[in-house]
Protein backbone atom coordinates (compact mmCIF):
# COMPACT_ATOMS: atom_id res chain seq x y z
CA UNK A 1 0.00 0.00 0.00
CA UNK A 2 2.72 2.82 0.68
CA UNK A 3 5.10 3.40 -1.66
CA UNK A 4 6.23 7.17 -1.45
CA UNK A 5 9.57 6.31 -0.21
CA UNK A 6 10.05 2.90 -2.73
CA UNK A 7 12.48 3.10 -5.45
CA UNK A 8 12.73 0.63 -8.29
CA UNK A 9 15.94 -1.47 -9.05
CA UNK A 10 14.83 -2.23 -12.70
CA UNK A 11 12.48 -4.96 -14.01
CA UNK A 12 14.86 -7.34 -13.73
CA UNK A 13 12.35 -10.09 -13.17
CA UNK A 14 10.39 -9.66 -16.21
CA UNK A 15 13.44 -9.31 -18.60
CA UNK A 16 14.71 -12.74 -17.27
CA UNK A 17 10.97 -14.33 -17.33
CA UNK A 18 10.64 -13.39 -20.65
CA UNK A 19 13.78 -14.94 -22.11
CA UNK A 20 12.72 -18.62 -21.62
CA UNK A 21 13.87 -20.49 -24.08
CA UNK A 22 11.10 -21.40 -26.44
CA UNK A 23 12.67 -23.36 -30.10
CA UNK A 24 14.78 -26.13 -29.01
CA UNK A 25 11.89 -28.83 -29.65
CA UNK A 26 9.27 -26.85 -31.69
CA UNK A 27 7.95 -27.74 -34.49
CA UNK A 28 8.49 -24.99 -37.14
CA UNK A 29 5.82 -23.84 -39.51
CA UNK A 30 6.80 -21.62 -43.02
CA UNK A 31 5.40 -18.12 -43.24
CA UNK A 32 2.36 -17.94 -43.55
CA UNK A 33 0.79 -17.40 -47.15
CA UNK A 34 -2.60 -16.47 -47.03
CA UNK A 35 -5.94 -16.89 -45.24
CA UNK A 36 -8.28 -19.19 -46.05
CA UNK A 37 -11.89 -18.50 -44.06
CA UNK A 38 -13.83 -21.77 -43.82
CA UNK A 39 -16.98 -23.31 -42.09
CA UNK A 40 -15.75 -25.13 -39.10
CA UNK A 41 -17.41 -28.08 -37.88
CA UNK A 42 -20.31 -27.48 -35.88
CA UNK A 43 -19.37 -27.86 -31.97
CA UNK A 44 -21.11 -30.10 -29.79
CA UNK A 45 -24.27 -28.88 -28.28
CA UNK A 46 -24.88 -31.03 -25.12
CA UNK A 47 -21.43 -30.88 -23.97
CA UNK A 48 -20.39 -30.69 -20.78
CA UNK A 49 -16.72 -28.99 -20.88
CA UNK A 50 -15.23 -26.18 -23.14
CA UNK A 51 -11.75 -25.94 -22.79
CA UNK A 52 -10.94 -22.38 -23.59
CA UNK A 53 -7.04 -21.60 -24.74
CA UNK A 54 -6.30 -18.02 -24.96
CA UNK A 55 -2.88 -18.41 -26.89
CA UNK A 56 -0.76 -15.97 -26.92
CA UNK A 57 2.16 -16.60 -28.81
CA UNK A 58 2.68 -13.10 -30.41
CA UNK A 59 5.93 -13.38 -29.09
CA UNK A 60 8.88 -15.57 -28.88
CA UNK A 61 6.85 -18.55 -28.22
CA UNK A 62 5.32 -18.14 -31.26
CA UNK A 63 7.33 -21.52 -33.07
CA UNK A 64 5.38 -22.88 -29.89
CA UNK A 65 1.98 -21.88 -30.44
CA UNK A 66 2.12 -24.06 -33.80
CA UNK A 67 3.35 -27.30 -31.95
CA UNK A 68 0.66 -27.29 -29.31
CA UNK A 69 -1.87 -26.07 -31.52
CA UNK A 70 -0.95 -29.32 -33.64
CA UNK A 71 -1.25 -31.71 -30.52
CA UNK A 72 -4.85 -30.49 -29.84
CA UNK A 73 -5.51 -31.14 -33.01
CA UNK A 74 -4.47 -34.76 -32.89
CA UNK A 75 -7.36 -35.28 -30.38
CA UNK A 76 -10.10 -32.49 -31.20
CA UNK A 77 -13.93 -32.09 -29.64
CA UNK A 78 -15.08 -34.96 -28.79
CA UNK A 79 -16.50 -36.88 -25.38
CA UNK A 80 -18.86 -33.92 -24.30
CA UNK A 81 -15.57 -31.43 -24.32
CA UNK A 82 -15.11 -28.89 -26.79
CA UNK A 83 -11.74 -27.25 -27.72
CA UNK A 84 -11.80 -23.52 -28.65
CA UNK A 85 -8.62 -21.40 -29.45
CA UNK A 86 -7.95 -17.71 -30.16
CA UNK A 87 -4.30 -17.59 -31.64
CA UNK A 88 -2.07 -14.62 -32.13
CA UNK A 89 0.82 -15.32 -34.00
CA UNK A 90 3.96 -12.67 -34.52
CA UNK A 91 6.29 -12.50 -37.52
CA UNK A 92 5.17 -15.86 -39.59
CA UNK A 93 1.45 -15.95 -38.06
CA UNK A 94 -0.61 -13.34 -40.13
CA UNK A 95 -2.79 -11.80 -37.35
CA UNK A 96 -4.98 -13.20 -34.94
CA UNK A 97 -7.27 -16.61 -35.39
CA UNK A 98 -10.14 -17.88 -33.88
CA UNK A 99 -10.03 -22.16 -34.07
CA UNK A 100 -12.39 -24.41 -33.71
CA UNK A 101 -10.69 -27.81 -32.61
CA UNK A 102 -12.74 -30.54 -34.38
CA UNK A 103 -11.03 -34.23 -34.42
CA UNK A 104 -8.43 -34.69 -37.05
CA UNK A 105 -8.91 -30.94 -38.14
CA UNK A 106 -5.42 -29.23 -39.54
CA UNK A 107 -5.92 -25.13 -39.45
CA UNK A 108 -2.24 -24.61 -40.33
CA UNK A 109 -1.01 -26.20 -43.17
CA UNK A 110 2.66 -27.11 -44.60
CA UNK A 111 2.56 -24.02 -47.24
CA UNK A 112 1.19 -21.55 -44.30
CA UNK A 113 -2.17 -21.53 -45.20
CA UNK A 114 -4.28 -20.55 -42.35
CA UNK A 115 -7.72 -22.42 -42.38
CA UNK A 116 -9.30 -20.54 -39.53
CA UNK A 117 -12.74 -19.94 -38.12
CA UNK A 118 -13.29 -16.87 -37.78
CA UNK A 119 -16.32 -16.34 -39.70
CA UNK A 120 -18.59 -18.98 -38.20
CA UNK A 121 -17.14 -18.32 -34.56
CA UNK A 122 -16.70 -14.48 -34.74
CA UNK A 123 -18.34 -12.93 -37.89
CA UNK A 124 -18.14 -9.51 -36.41
CA UNK A 125 -13.77 -10.50 -36.30
CA UNK A 126 -11.45 -8.73 -38.44
CA UNK A 127 -9.73 -11.91 -40.25
CA UNK A 128 -7.20 -11.28 -40.29
CA UNK A 129 -7.22 -8.47 -37.31
CA UNK A 130 -4.69 -8.03 -34.84
CA UNK A 131 -5.60 -8.19 -31.16
CA UNK A 132 -3.96 -6.81 -28.37
CA UNK A 133 -3.53 -10.19 -26.23
CA UNK A 134 -2.36 -7.67 -23.53
CA UNK A 135 -5.24 -6.45 -23.19
CA UNK A 136 -7.85 -7.35 -20.38
CA UNK A 137 -10.56 -6.11 -23.09
CA UNK A 138 -9.59 -9.04 -25.70
CA UNK A 139 -9.55 -11.76 -22.56
CA UNK A 140 -13.55 -10.10 -22.14
CA UNK A 141 -13.93 -10.52 -25.63
CA UNK A 142 -12.91 -14.08 -26.35
CA UNK A 143 -14.45 -15.71 -22.81
CA UNK A 144 -17.26 -13.97 -24.07
CA UNK A 145 -17.29 -15.23 -27.87
CA UNK A 146 -15.86 -18.65 -26.56
CA UNK A 147 -18.93 -19.47 -24.90
CA UNK A 148 -21.46 -17.78 -27.05
CA UNK A 149 -20.20 -20.68 -29.73
CA UNK A 150 -19.04 -23.34 -27.55
CA UNK A 151 -22.00 -23.71 -24.53
CA UNK A 152 -21.27 -25.99 -21.88
CA UNK A 153 -22.59 -27.38 -17.98
CA UNK A 154 -18.32 -26.07 -17.09
CA UNK A 155 -15.55 -23.92 -18.83
CA UNK A 156 -11.79 -24.47 -18.47
CA UNK A 157 -10.01 -21.12 -19.03
CA UNK A 158 -6.13 -21.69 -20.33
CA UNK A 159 -4.16 -19.09 -20.44
CA UNK A 160 -0.93 -19.62 -22.53
CA UNK A 161 2.11 -17.28 -22.64
CA UNK A 162 5.42 -16.28 -20.71
CA UNK A 163 4.25 -15.68 -17.32
CA UNK A 164 5.76 -13.59 -14.34
CA UNK A 165 3.82 -14.70 -11.63
CA UNK A 166 2.13 -11.54 -10.00
CA UNK A 167 3.72 -8.97 -12.45
CA UNK A 168 1.93 -10.02 -15.59
CA UNK A 169 0.85 -12.25 -18.19
CA UNK A 170 0.39 -12.47 -21.83
CA UNK A 171 3.20 -10.23 -23.29
CA UNK A 172 1.67 -8.89 -27.13
CA UNK A 173 5.13 -7.80 -29.04
CA UNK A 174 2.86 -6.47 -31.41
CA UNK A 175 0.89 -4.02 -28.93
CA UNK A 176 2.65 -1.09 -27.37
CA UNK A 177 1.75 0.93 -24.29
CA UNK A 178 2.62 4.81 -24.31
CA UNK A 179 6.35 4.13 -22.76
CA UNK A 180 7.08 1.87 -25.74
CA UNK A 181 6.94 -1.37 -23.91
CA UNK A 182 5.05 -4.54 -25.02
CA UNK A 183 1.42 -4.86 -23.27
CA UNK A 184 1.03 -7.25 -20.84
CA UNK A 185 -2.57 -8.36 -19.04
CA UNK A 186 -1.50 -7.60 -14.90
CA UNK A 187 -3.53 -9.91 -12.31
CA UNK A 188 -6.32 -6.96 -11.75
CA UNK A 189 -7.00 -6.86 -15.63
CA UNK A 190 -7.46 -10.96 -15.44
CA UNK A 191 -9.85 -10.55 -12.50
CA UNK A 192 -11.78 -7.70 -14.65
CA UNK A 193 -12.02 -9.33 -17.61
CA UNK A 194 -13.80 -12.93 -16.43
CA UNK A 195 -15.69 -10.74 -13.55
CA UNK A 196 -17.13 -8.49 -16.63
CA UNK A 197 -18.47 -11.92 -18.36
CA UNK A 198 -20.59 -13.07 -15.72
CA UNK A 199 -19.09 -16.94 -15.92
CA UNK A 200 -17.89 -18.75 -13.25
CA UNK A 201 -14.93 -21.31 -14.04
CA UNK A 202 -14.35 -24.74 -13.23
CA UNK A 203 -10.79 -24.36 -13.66
CA UNK A 204 -7.97 -21.72 -14.33
CA UNK A 205 -4.91 -23.33 -16.06
CA UNK A 206 -1.54 -21.35 -16.68
CA UNK A 207 0.74 -22.05 -19.30
CA UNK A 208 3.22 -19.99 -18.40
CA UNK A 209 5.88 -19.58 -15.83
CA UNK A 210 6.05 -18.85 -12.50
CA UNK A 211 1.98 -18.19 -12.07
CA UNK A 212 2.04 -20.18 -9.39
CA UNK A 213 1.85 -17.28 -6.65
CA UNK A 214 -0.56 -16.87 -3.43
CA UNK A 215 -0.93 -13.31 -4.92
CA UNK A 216 -2.00 -15.10 -8.43
CA UNK A 217 -4.43 -17.41 -6.87
CA UNK A 218 -5.71 -15.05 -4.20
CA UNK A 219 -6.69 -12.85 -7.51
CA UNK A 220 -8.19 -15.66 -9.30
CA UNK A 221 -11.10 -16.41 -5.97
CA UNK A 222 -14.34 -16.30 -6.71
CA UNK A 223 -13.70 -16.45 -10.46
CA UNK A 224 -13.03 -20.48 -10.59
CA UNK A 225 -12.97 -23.90 -8.19
CA UNK A 226 -9.62 -24.53 -9.15
CA UNK A 227 -5.99 -23.26 -10.37
CA UNK A 228 -3.21 -25.26 -11.96
CA UNK A 229 -0.30 -23.33 -12.02
CA UNK A 230 3.56 -23.70 -11.77
CA UNK A 231 5.82 -22.25 -9.10
CA UNK A 232 8.83 -21.80 -11.29
CA UNK A 233 9.48 -21.41 -15.09
CA UNK A 234 8.15 -24.11 -17.43
CA UNK A 235 9.58 -25.04 -20.78
CA UNK A 236 8.76 -23.26 -23.74
CA UNK A 237 6.61 -26.40 -25.23
CA UNK A 238 4.12 -26.20 -22.30
CA UNK A 239 1.78 -28.67 -21.22
CA UNK A 240 1.10 -31.68 -23.94
CA UNK A 241 -2.10 -31.22 -25.10
CA UNK A 242 -2.56 -34.54 -26.82
CA UNK A 243 -2.12 -36.14 -23.66
CA UNK A 244 -3.94 -33.37 -21.77
CA UNK A 245 -6.83 -33.74 -23.87
CA UNK A 246 -7.14 -37.53 -24.33
CA UNK A 247 -7.25 -38.00 -20.50
CA UNK A 248 -9.93 -35.38 -20.25
CA UNK A 249 -11.99 -37.38 -22.61
CA UNK A 250 -10.88 -40.71 -21.44
CA UNK A 251 -12.72 -39.40 -17.70
CA UNK A 252 -15.72 -41.21 -16.86
CA UNK A 253 -16.60 -38.55 -14.68
CA UNK A 254 -15.17 -34.69 -15.43
CA UNK A 255 -14.76 -33.40 -11.94
CA UNK A 256 -13.12 -30.38 -11.70
CA UNK A 257 -10.39 -31.31 -9.59
CA UNK A 258 -9.88 -34.49 -11.45
CA UNK A 259 -9.43 -32.17 -14.41
CA UNK A 260 -7.07 -29.96 -12.80
CA UNK A 261 -4.73 -33.15 -11.30
CA UNK A 262 -5.17 -34.76 -14.90
CA UNK A 263 -3.86 -31.20 -16.57
CA UNK A 264 -1.02 -31.54 -13.96
CA UNK A 265 -0.10 -35.75 -14.43
CA UNK A 266 0.00 -34.56 -17.83
CA UNK A 267 2.58 -31.72 -17.88
CA UNK A 268 5.01 -33.24 -15.60
CA UNK A 269 4.45 -37.04 -17.43
CA UNK A 270 5.80 -35.06 -20.53
CA UNK A 271 9.16 -34.19 -19.41
CA UNK A 272 9.88 -37.08 -17.06
CA UNK A 273 12.93 -38.72 -18.03
CA UNK A 274 11.30 -42.41 -18.32
CA UNK A 275 8.52 -41.62 -19.83
CA UNK A 276 8.49 -38.31 -21.43
CA UNK A 277 11.01 -36.38 -23.10
CA UNK A 278 13.48 -35.29 -19.91
CA UNK A 279 13.95 -32.23 -21.48
CA UNK A 280 17.61 -30.77 -20.21
CA UNK A 281 18.25 -27.00 -18.88
CA UNK A 282 14.74 -27.38 -16.78
CA UNK A 283 14.92 -29.81 -14.15
CA UNK A 284 12.69 -28.13 -11.79
CA UNK A 285 9.75 -28.92 -13.80
CA UNK A 286 6.90 -28.89 -11.37
CA UNK A 287 2.66 -27.77 -11.18
CA UNK A 288 0.22 -27.53 -8.53
CA UNK A 289 -3.55 -27.56 -8.02
CA UNK A 290 -5.11 -24.97 -5.86
CA UNK A 291 -8.71 -25.10 -4.44
CA UNK A 292 -9.11 -21.27 -4.59
CA UNK A 293 -11.94 -21.17 -1.82
CA UNK A 294 -9.18 -23.16 0.44
CA UNK A 295 -6.57 -20.30 -0.33
CA UNK A 296 -9.31 -17.46 0.95
CA UNK A 297 -8.30 -19.66 4.04
CA UNK A 298 -4.73 -19.17 3.65
CA UNK A 299 -4.55 -15.85 3.19
CA UNK A 300 -6.63 -15.27 6.61
CA UNK A 301 -7.81 -11.55 6.16
CA UNK A 302 -9.19 -11.03 9.64
CA UNK A 303 -8.18 -14.34 10.95
CA UNK A 304 -5.31 -13.70 14.12
CA UNK A 305 -4.06 -16.84 14.86
CA UNK A 306 -3.13 -18.51 11.54
CA UNK A 307 -2.71 -17.43 8.07
CA UNK A 308 -0.44 -15.24 5.80
CA UNK A 309 -1.99 -11.97 7.20
CA UNK A 310 -1.44 -12.68 10.16
CA UNK A 311 2.04 -14.16 9.43
CA UNK A 312 2.90 -10.49 7.60
CA UNK A 313 1.60 -9.09 10.88
CA UNK A 314 3.92 -10.87 13.43
CA UNK A 315 6.98 -10.59 10.93
CA UNK A 316 6.59 -6.92 10.94
CA UNK A 317 6.52 -6.90 14.75
CA UNK A 318 10.05 -8.06 14.01
CA UNK A 319 11.54 -5.57 11.55
CA UNK A 320 14.09 -3.45 13.93
CA UNK A 321 14.80 -6.60 16.18
CA UNK A 322 18.36 -7.65 14.96
CA UNK A 323 18.44 -10.34 17.04
CA UNK A 324 15.89 -12.23 15.09
CA UNK A 325 16.08 -10.47 11.22
CA UNK A 326 18.63 -13.38 10.97
CA UNK A 327 16.38 -15.88 11.56
CA UNK A 328 13.60 -14.65 9.04
CA UNK A 329 16.51 -14.33 6.52
CA UNK A 330 18.05 -17.17 7.13
CA UNK A 331 14.56 -19.23 6.52
CA UNK A 332 14.54 -17.23 3.12
CA UNK A 333 17.58 -18.59 1.98
CA UNK A 334 16.91 -22.33 2.32
CA UNK A 335 13.80 -22.15 0.29
CA UNK A 336 13.91 -23.71 -3.46
CA UNK A 337 15.72 -21.03 -5.10
CA UNK A 338 13.04 -20.14 -8.24
CA UNK A 339 15.26 -19.14 -10.52
CA UNK A 340 16.17 -19.37 -14.28
CA UNK A 341 19.95 -18.46 -16.39
CA UNK A 342 20.87 -18.10 -12.93
CA UNK A 343 18.97 -14.83 -11.86
CA UNK A 344 17.13 -16.00 -8.37
CA UNK A 345 13.58 -14.72 -8.26
CA UNK A 346 12.14 -13.13 -5.15
CA UNK A 347 9.52 -15.78 -5.38
CA UNK A 348 9.88 -18.31 -1.98
CA UNK A 349 8.25 -21.89 -1.46
CA UNK A 350 5.71 -20.98 1.35
CA UNK A 351 5.61 -24.43 3.01
CA UNK A 352 9.48 -24.47 3.36
CA UNK A 353 9.49 -20.77 4.78
CA UNK A 354 7.12 -20.82 7.55
CA UNK A 355 7.99 -24.18 8.23
CA UNK A 356 11.65 -23.00 9.10
CA UNK A 357 10.59 -19.40 10.82
CA UNK A 358 8.48 -22.09 13.67
CA UNK A 359 11.83 -23.95 13.87
CA UNK A 360 13.74 -20.58 14.54
CA UNK A 361 11.27 -18.10 16.20
CA UNK A 362 9.41 -20.16 19.16
CA UNK A 363 7.13 -17.31 19.61
CA UNK A 364 5.28 -17.59 16.30
CA UNK A 365 5.76 -21.60 15.91
CA UNK A 366 1.69 -22.56 16.68
CA UNK A 367 1.10 -19.10 14.03
CA UNK A 368 3.90 -20.95 11.68
CA UNK A 369 2.54 -24.49 12.02
CA UNK A 370 -1.47 -23.29 11.67
CA UNK A 371 -0.52 -21.24 8.37
CA UNK A 372 1.31 -24.72 6.78
CA UNK A 373 -1.94 -26.32 7.55
CA UNK A 374 -4.21 -23.79 5.72
CA UNK A 375 -1.38 -24.24 2.83
CA UNK A 376 -1.51 -28.19 2.95
CA UNK A 377 -5.53 -27.67 2.44
CA UNK A 378 -4.98 -24.95 -0.44
CA UNK A 379 -2.85 -26.94 -2.18
CA UNK A 380 -4.26 -30.41 -3.78
CA UNK A 381 -1.74 -31.49 -5.48
CA UNK A 382 1.68 -31.32 -6.21
CA UNK A 383 3.65 -33.03 -8.76
CA UNK A 384 7.65 -32.01 -9.88
CA UNK A 385 9.95 -34.41 -12.31
CA UNK A 386 12.00 -36.02 -10.65
CA UNK A 387 15.82 -36.21 -13.15
CA UNK A 388 17.78 -39.21 -14.07
CA UNK A 389 20.28 -38.13 -11.20
CA UNK A 390 17.64 -38.27 -8.69
CA UNK A 391 17.57 -34.06 -8.57
CA UNK A 392 13.72 -32.55 -8.25
CA UNK A 393 12.79 -29.11 -7.02
CA UNK A 394 11.77 -29.37 -2.87
CA UNK A 395 8.34 -27.38 -3.30
CA UNK A 396 5.05 -27.32 -1.20
CA UNK A 397 3.67 -26.07 -4.39
CA UNK A 398 2.97 -22.41 -3.66
CA UNK A 399 5.27 -19.05 -3.65
CA UNK A 400 4.56 -15.31 -2.37
CA UNK A 401 6.84 -12.62 -2.98
CA UNK A 402 9.54 -12.07 -0.36
CA UNK A 403 12.94 -9.41 -0.83
CA UNK A 404 14.55 -7.68 2.20
CA UNK A 405 16.59 -6.13 -0.42
CA UNK A 406 15.34 -2.48 -0.99
CA UNK A 407 16.61 -2.50 -4.90
CA UNK A 408 14.36 -5.33 -5.38
CA UNK A 409 11.48 -4.19 -4.12
CA UNK A 410 9.50 -3.23 -6.84
CA UNK A 411 6.94 -0.62 -6.57
CA UNK A 412 4.80 -2.19 -9.03
CA UNK A 413 4.21 -4.40 -6.06
CA UNK A 414 3.21 -2.19 -3.75
CA UNK A 415 0.78 -0.30 -6.76
CA UNK A 416 -0.30 -3.46 -8.43
CA UNK A 417 -3.98 -3.33 -7.50
CA UNK A 418 -3.46 -6.81 -6.51
CA UNK A 419 -5.75 -7.56 -3.45
CA UNK A 420 -3.39 -9.53 -2.00
CA UNK A 421 -1.72 -6.29 -1.42
CA UNK A 422 -4.68 -4.44 -0.56
CA UNK A 423 -5.81 -7.17 1.86
CA UNK A 424 -3.21 -8.04 3.58
CA UNK A 425 -0.10 -6.90 6.29
CA UNK A 426 2.46 -8.62 3.68
CA UNK A 427 3.56 -5.68 1.86
CA UNK A 428 4.03 -3.69 4.79
CA UNK A 429 6.17 -6.53 6.18
CA UNK A 430 8.08 -6.16 3.23
CA UNK A 431 8.74 -2.51 3.41
CA UNK A 432 9.84 -2.02 6.70
CA UNK A 433 12.10 -5.16 6.47
CA UNK A 434 13.76 -3.75 3.83
CA UNK A 435 13.81 -0.07 4.16
CA UNK A 436 15.84 -0.80 7.68
CA UNK A 437 18.58 -0.90 4.88
CA UNK A 438 18.16 2.21 3.16
CA UNK A 439 20.59 5.06 3.98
Amino acid sequence: MRSLYSRVAGLVLVTITMLVASSVFALAKPAATSVQAVVSDEPISDAEWTVMVYLDADNTLEVNGFQDLAEMEKVGSTAGVNVIVLFDGYTSFVGSHWFYIAPGSDHILDDGTIKCDCAEIAPDHKCPGELNMGDGATLEYFINTAVDYCPADNYMLDLWDHGGGWWAICVDDSSFLPSGKADRMEMDEVRSAITATGVHLGIIAYDACFMGMVEVAYENRGLADYMVASITTMPGTGYNYTALLNGITGLAVKDAKDISCLTVDAYIDAYTPDSGSGIGGFPYVSSSVFDLNKVVELVGVGNSECGLDALGKALLGYADDYTLRGAIQSSESQTPQLQFMGENFAFIDIGYFVTLLGEKIPDISALAEGTFGLLDEAVVYCKSVTADSGACIKTYGMSIYYTICWEHLYESYLTSGLDFVSDTSWDEFLFAFSQVYEE
